[in-house]
Formats: C-alpha cells, sequence, structure tokens
C-alpha cells in the first residue's frame, strides 16, 4: 500500500470562494464543533432556534433547520462532498484512512458514483433484502437463545453487534466466524466516519483500515483464484471480465460496504433496545402488537441516530435562512437536528411508537442517489433483531443505559449492560 498526498489547493480555494462575499452581508455565528459533543439536541435546539446556519471553520458550515436540511439534500445547487474534499475539509493525515476515504463511492459523484455503487446496486435492492427476512430471523433467534438470562452482560457484544456483521458476512459470503474480526476493525475505522476527525486516534484508526483493507483484499484475490458460489465471487468474475475501476479501488468499496453494513445498525440497535426497555409500557405493547415493530425502529433511528449529517458542497451560491453562503461552501446538513426540528415533527423531544409524521422516505438514509445502499437491510435486521427479542425474552432491564456521542457523520456509541428475564 502506497503514501497518498493531497494538497491545500481545496482549502485555498474555498477560502478563496469565502473572499468574494460581500463585506457588509451577515455572517453565520462561529460555533465551536467541541461545543456540540456534549448535549448535542439541546445544543441544537437552541441554535436552530435563532440561526439557520452556524459556522465551523471558514470553509465550513452546519445547517439546522429541517425545510433547509431536506431541500439541500437534493438541491441542484449542491453536490455531495468528494473524497479528497472530506479528507482535506477534516484535515485527516496522509495514508490508508485518507485513501479509502478519497476512493469510496459514498463520497463520489456522477458517472464515478454510478459505476461504484452499481457494482452492488442488485444484490441490495429493497426486493433481495426484503427476501432475506427469513435469514435474518433465524440468526437473531439463534442469538437470543444463546444469550444467558438473570446475569449481567454486555449487550452490545452478545447481541447488538452480531446480527449486522454476521448478516454481513453471509450477503458478501465472508466466513461468519470471522464477523468478530472484521467487525472488531471497523467499530475503529467508522470514527474516521464524522464531522470532527479525532486526530487523537488516527494511529488505532490507520491501522484497523489497514487491516480491514488487508483482509478484504485477501478474500477478493481468493475468488479470482478459485471461485465460490458467494456474491464476492460474482463481484470478483464481473470485475475480471470489465476492470471499470482498479483492483484497489474494488476493495475500498467492499470494505465500505463491511464498514455501512456492521457499524450504524450495530448502535442503532442497541439505542432501539435500550430506548424500549426504559420504557416497560412500549415493550408490552410491542409484544403484544408486534405490527408496531417498524414503527418503533424508524422512531428510535429519528430520536437517536447512529448517523447525525449529510455532507455537501455548493456549486452556486444558497440563501440559507439570512445568510448567503457561496459558491464551494462545505455544508454539513445536520439530519440529527432536523429530526427534532418541530416544523418537521410534532413533539421533537417525545419519544413516540405510534408516531404518523414520519416523511415517506425516512431522513436518517438521506435522499436522492446517495440514499443508503443498505436501508433495507437495516430496517430487516433491526426489526427481526427486535421482534426475536420480544419473543425470545419477558423483560429486558438496563442496568448501564448506552450514550450516543458526536453529532456529524457516523456516531460512537458507548457500553450497554443489561439481565435479560
Amino acid at each position: 500500500m502506497t503514501d497518498y498526498a493531497y494538497s491545500d489547493s481545496l482549502g485555498d480555494a474555498l477560502a478563496g470562494a469565502l473572499s468574494h462575499v460581500r463585506r457588509d452581508a451577515p455572517k453565520p455565528p462561529v460555533v465551536d464543533p467541541q461545543s456540540l459533543m456534549d448535549d448535542p439536541h439541546a445544543r441544537f435546539a437552541a441554535l436552530r432556534a435563532r440561526h439557520a446556519v452556524v459556522q465551523f471553520r471558514e470553509s465550513q458550515y452546519l445547517v439546522l433547520r429541517a425545510a433547509d436540511v431536506m431541500s439541500l439534500i437534493s438541491d441542484a445547487r449542491t453536490r455531495q462532498v468528494e473524497g479528497a474534499e472530506f479528507v482535506g475539509v477534516n484535515r485527516i493525515p496522509y495514508g490508508i484512512t485518507a485513501r479509502f476515504l478519497s476512493e469510496l463511492f459514498l463520497f463520489s459523484n456522477g458517472h464515478d458514483h454510478r459505476t461504484k455503487r452499481g457494482l452492488f446496486a442488485r444484490t441490495f435492492a429493497h426486493r433481495a433484502m426484503r427476501d432475506l427476512r427469513a435469514p435474518v430471523r433465524r440468526v437473531a433467534d439463534g442469538i437470543v437463545a444463546d444469550l444467558p438470562r438473570g446475569e449481567s452482560i454486555d449487550f452490545i457484544q452478545a447481541m447488538a453487534a452480531r446480527v449486522p456483521a454476521e448478516m454481513t458476512a453471509a450477503i458478501l459470503g465472508l466466513p461468519v466466524e470471522d464477523a468478530p474480526y472484521f467487525a472488531s476493525r471497523v467499530y475503529d475505522v467508522a470514527r474516521a466516519f464524522t464531522t470532527v476527525y479525532p486526530e487523537q486516534h488516527h494511529e488505532v484508526i490507520e491501522n484497523a483500515t489497514g487491516e480491514l483493507f488487508d483482509y478484504v483484499e485477501d478474500q477478493l484475490i481468493a475468488r479470482l483464484d478459485t471461485p465460490r458460489d458467494d456474491f464476492l465471487s460474482a463481484l470478483a468474475a464481473d470485475w475480471r471480465a470489465d476492470p471499470v475501476i482498479s483492483l484497489e479501488s474494488l476493495v475500498f468499496q467492499v470494505a465500505g460496504l463491511v464498514v455501512g453494513g456492521s457499524d450504524t445498525t450495530r448502535a442503532a440497535f442497541a439505542m432501539l433496545v435500550s430506548l424500549l426497555a426504559q420504557r416497560p409500557a412500549d415493550w408490552a405493547v410491542l409484544r403484544a402488537l408486534p405490527d408496531l415493530i417498524p414503527g418503533a425502529v424508524a422512531e428510535a433511528l429519528r430520536y437517536e441516530p447512529s448517523v447525525g449529517s449529510i455532507p455537501r458542497r455548493t456549486t452556486a451560491p444558497v440563501q440559507i435562512g439570512e445568510f448567503a453562503l457561496p459558491a464551494g461552501s462545505v455544508l454539513t446538513l445536520s439530519t440529527m437536528s432536523a429530526m427534532r426540528d418541530p416544523d418537521l415533527y410534532a413533539e421533537p423531544d417525545r419519544f413516540n411508537i405510534r408516531r404518523t409524521d414520519h416523511p415517506r422516505l425516512h431522513t436518517v438514509f438521506g435522499l436522492g442517489p446517495h440514499r443508503c445502499i443498505g436501508e433495507m437491510l437495516a430496517r430487516v435486521e433491526l426489526e427481526e433483531g427486535l421482534a426475536a427479542l420480544l419473543d425470545g425474552v419477558s423483560a429486558v432491564e438496563v442496568e448501564t443505559a448506552p450514550k450516543m456521542t458526536g453529532f456529524g457523520g457516523i456516531r460512537q456509541i458507548s457500553p450497554m449492560r443489561v439481565r435479560l428475564r
């Protein structure tokens, strides 16, 4: 693996674009992103009431209100932040992590995005994922059956992490017994997908990215040599017949799917169970009325999401509230703030599993061509995992409730300990 270098041209271009703003034009207030780490919901509410947008750095803005967030996700005057831009804005040091983020189809546009995402679109189509309900339920039932009753357990490790990691392995054709190995690397790699890059953990992230890359590369090369009856073999065969991207880029795309399929659903499932277990009335209702499970999942994803924002870059001047932002501005669209905005949801700070005012397309998964490719799989895993738990145990007693930390990109979850009854 070779080093990867970036110039400061992005920062210079952004600074140059911003310098053309009229000197007397109102400017968004500057907010230290670290101040949003503790209790971000309360901070968002206070800021959102006064400002449509706040500024982090000269080149980076946080958009807070639901109407702006929802429109700018697919506004023709914006596009997805590309990989090198994401690396530059977040000041990620040179190395394998920077190269991974720069190649990933999540951070691409146009033909490049269609080419890379298209490699996986059929496999992750909604119909194909809906057909996985029975296999997901079997995996979840087996995990629940093995969970000890009446003793304190680490719920994230014992169940929340296992369902998505084992299903990701099964779908791609990775050995299920390898799930703990690649999942542990994924949780460190996922720290790079955040609004404020944790530079103090860079060495850990870099090592984890390198190890995940090597693991996926070995799996793909093995299938190029000896094909099997699995998705990775079909992907490798298609790539050999028509190598539309480099092998290194192909490895990065698969690694990206492993990250997306293992980490965010793990955190979302733990938070879902914690929220419900601490509301015994909701738990009892769901046991009696399992048809309400999809609504409970949607509400947990809104109330405490595992992904907090979407990055966009303006390609033309845009007006956001009272502020005019020039072309070249980097926007962090806070879906997390939008989903607690009273202009979008009634009583947004109340957890309500019977809520009927969710948008038709859930905001947490994004919109447009960059909408989460794993949305349906995540929904199936969360719904069937919860159903298995509701059927398999009478109650979950939360001893240590998990907390989501961070306010943008992939958020981190703290430990969760429970006793099952």
